[in-house]
């Protein structure tokens, strides 16, 4: 099978000898993936920022077609198309009932290997020609024809990744928010804010076409030096993933006001002092999006049109070749202007 893997900081390997995935329990089904997206938390590892296994198939957003099912994979069959949220879930236990679905507590996250615990298999991930999915019955969502390939990655995880995100901001409407990090998920906090009722939307990148894309959605873009021409806000969405970003959101934060941090953190401290978020009374929310419980009242929204994934604005380069993934976890790292969201299509 041809796919990747991530065998070192800032190595990605292209390889056509991996073996193929197989239904190893009668929950388990296996998807032909359509597209892969490459996603902003697949350079934590790619940059040395967090601690994986390497030798693993990295990416976790994933479209395709089922190939093979367990005896208990309940309603799928082969030749379902279906969308693979980028961690699996069994819909029974406290933390899914509860609509905490990335907290699943037999869940497992794609592409991503325990560096530390090599006793227990790591769950290969979907930049390959295909992928093994636990849980399947509960985890998988099929998909219907008004859903192109392209929203469908960006489903996966990142647009319900920003929509949580703008969820738990207390927005209100008609009152400003801010958006800081524009890259896929901020860009889908921005359209999800402004689908909430935000007005105005102020949305903060140094990256001139990030600004311009999130422009091109409704937002107001503004440089970062120039954020202090922001009135302070109730709410604001941190989605760079840096100690100045979260420092940033907490300056413009007014008393009372909500932090919702969706970037996945690197850093083992937030950029506010318990005493600050006391005299200010700030309420902080972070965490991992749970996008299976999302998509359950998310999606019948999208098929309906009442919240549009904006997949041409997003989706830059949406059909790349599997030979061309070392150079694109390049490219992407790099933060080329033009390069914001990247599909592998085997």
């Amino acid at each position: 099978m041809r796919g990747l893997t991530l065998d070192g900081v800032g190595v990605i390997t292209y390889r056509t000898d991996l073996p193929e995935p197989e239904v190893e329990r009668s929950t388990d089904a296996v998807v032909a993936v359509r597209g892969a997206g490459l996603c902003g938390s697949d350079l934590h590892p790619y940059e040395g920022r967090e601690r994986v296994r390497f030798g693993v198939i990295p990416g976790h957003e994933v479209v395709g077609q089922v190939v093979a099912v367990g005896d208990d994979v309940g309603d799928f069959m082969p030749g379902d198309r279906v969308l693979v949220p980028f961690t699996t879930n069994c819909g029974t236990c406290r933390p899914c009932i509860a609509g905490l679905s990335a907290r699943c507590s037999s869940g497992e996250l794609f592409g991503f290997g325990d560096p530390d615990l090599l006793s227990a298999p790591a769950l290969a991930g979907g930049q390959a020609e295909q992928v093994r999915v636990p849980l399947a019955a509960s985890t998988l969502v099929r998909l219907s024809d008004e859903i192109s390939d392209e929203q469908a990655v960006l489903l996966a995880d990142n647009f319900p990744t920003g929509w949580y995100a703008a969820e738990r901001a207390g927005i209100v409407t008609g009152e400003p928010a801010v958006v800081i990090g524009l890259g896929s998920v901020g860009l889908c906090a921005v359209v999800a804010a402004i689908s909430m009722g935000a007005a105005p939307v102020m949305a903060v990148d140094p990256l001139e076409d990030r600004r311009d894309r999130a422009e091109r959605l409704g937002a107001q873009p503004v440089l970062p030096g120039d954020e202090e021409s922001i009135l302070p806000v109730g709410a604001v969405i941190e989605a760079a993933g840096t100690p100045v970003a979260q420092r940033m959101a907490v300056r413009l934060l007014r008393p009372g006001g909500t932090l919702s941090i969706i970037s996945v953190p690197t850093a083992d401290h937030f950029q506010v002092t318990a005493v600050e978020a006391y005299d200010r009374n700030i309420t902080i929310r972070t965490g991992r999006a749970p996008v299976r419980s999302i998509l359950d009242h998310l999606l019948g929204r999208v098929v309906a049109g009442e919240v549009v994934v904006p997949g041409e604005v997003l989706l830059t380069h949406p059909s790349v070749s599997l030979a061309q993934g070392a150079e694109m976890y390049r490219r992407f790292a790099a933060r080329e202007p033009g390069v914001l969201k990247i599909a592998f299509a085997p």
